[in-house]
């Protein structure tokens, strides 16, 4: 896939509603990659370790991941800004709300834990710090957030092979660049990068996987 540099559209946030809508059914389909299981065993571990049991999800998409936490007794509210995934997220008995990672929406301090996988790459960068501030707002003080995103490079613009329709905005950020944006707002409890089993890394990209905590 290349990624042809753009700036975000001026209505790139309803524009990727459009494009999750769009493909819903076959996200439900397509279910989760088993690579990201083990790191939600080790994130539930630390929140069970420091007893934390309110979770917020973040870019939940269909709800797969949401529904594993409240499976294993964590009490789970999912947020996505599709109201298609939305309403996948609640047939599978969740609390689900359309929420834009912009305007969460939410009480402050309201959770002691959240999980974003593969949301906040659509954040242009001048936006990131306000959005991870708005993260870090509904977050109990000592909170935990999980944050995996692909990146390794500093790149912004639209997939020309994207199959969503319309193509969705993407802001790829290099190890550096990232883990400076997050420890502006969040203490970094750890920081690793790796490729999954099974995927390819043609754009020199890899997982950014990190355990911030609220002040």
């Amino acid at each position: 896939m290349k990624l042809t540099p753009a700036p975000p559209p001026p209505d790139f946030r309803t524009s990727l509603a459009v494009s999750y809508d769009a493909v819903a059914d076959r996200r439900e389909e397509m279910g989760e990659a088993d690579w990201r299981w083990p790191i939600a065993e080790r994130f539930l571990d630390l929140m069970r370790l420091e007893g934390k049991t309110r979770l917020v999800e973040i870019g939940a998409g269909v709800g797969y991941t949401a529904r594993w936490f409240a499976d294993r007794g964590i009490d789970v509210v999912a947020t996505d800004l599709s109201p298609a995934q939305v309403e996948l997220c609640r047939a599978k008995g969740l609390e689900a709300h359309v929420r834009d990672m912009y305007d969460l929406d939410l009480p402050a301090a309201s959770f002691d834990a959240a999980w974003a996988m593969n949301c906040i790459h659509h954040v242009p960068t001048p936006d990131l710090a306000d959005v991870l501030g708005g993260i870090r707002e509904i977050l109990a003080p000592g909170g935990l957030l999980y944050l995996g995103v692909w990146g390794g490079r500093d790149m912004e613009g639209m997939y020309d092979d994207d199959f969503y329709p319309p193509p969705r905005f993407f802001a790829i950020r290099s190890d550096e660049a990232l883990r400076s944006a997050l420890a502006q707002v969040f203490t970094v409890v750890d920081f690793a990068t790796f490729l999954p089993d099974h995927e390819r890394d043609d754009d020199g990209l890899h997982m950014q996987s990190a355990v911030l905590r609220a002040p």
